[in-house]
């Protein structure tokens, strides 16, 4: 089901781009820190991909061959384009939904053992993580379900503040993200009750790959 993007903004002007421009700042190392704990993903796994992009993630969820089904909701719709077209390429077998939306798109009777979300809490305000996003995510999410995430989080050096600070201008100008600055995320995780199971700096401390449980 299709909805209008919300707070979380919309990629299609940046989607023919986007990774080659994460390449050029970060060369592998976003990919890097996006699959450190995919192998927490249980056999036989109902997973919920929220703005997985191009596709390389949802490529390498189905190259672990363990899930039994993939929700792809990305709000872009070039991005869909993109990663069902990656699908096909690569001849990856698997059972995916891909749909054009954000999370009001998710259905109340919908239910996951996982939820996958590689750089998405950034794009939006920490009023928006606790009272929109966080809550509709954890209405479909198993109680012994697993939230993996991957993020920036406040880095340590003044060289990467500074690149965290041009990189949310960039994409409140060519996306229309909400946020102005870098939300508290993992507060906002850690007040809707999960707890962090798992944690993995990345990115020289500028990223986080976390694994939170209900």
């Amino acid at each position: 089901m299709a909805t209008t993007p919300t707070s979380g903004g919309n990629f299609n002007w940046v989607a023919p781009v986007y990774d080659t421009l994460a390449f050029v700042v970060f060369g592998h190392k976003l990919q890097q820190a996006q699959v450190v704990f995919l192998d927490q993903i249980p056999a036989g796994a109902n997973v919920l991909l929220v703005g997985g992009g191009t596709g390389w993630l949802l490529e390498q969820v189905l190259m672990r061959g363990n899930t039994k089904r993939i929700v792809y909701l990305e709000a872009s719709r070039k991005m869909v384009a993109l990663a069902s077209r990656r699908m096909i390429q690569k001849s990856l077998l698997g059972s995916v939904d891909f749909r054009v939306g954000d999370e009001t798109a998710l259905s109340p009777d919908e239910s996951f053992d996982v939820i996958i979300t590689p750089f998405v809490l950034d794009l939006f305000t920490e009023t928006t993580l606790k009272t929109q996003f966080i809550p509709q995510l954890l209405n479909v999410l198993k109680s012994t379900g697993l939230w993996l995430v991957t993020d920036f989080v406040q880095p340590p050096s003044w060289w990467q503040k500074v690149l965290l600070w041009i990189m949310i201008r960039f994409f409140r100008l060519t996306a229309g993200i909400e946020a102005n600055r870098l939300a508290n995320w993992q507060q906002c995780l850690f007040d809707a009750d999960l707890a962090l199971h798992k944690r993995e700096h990345q990115v020289g401390g500028m990223v986080s790959a976390e694994v939170w449980v209900r």
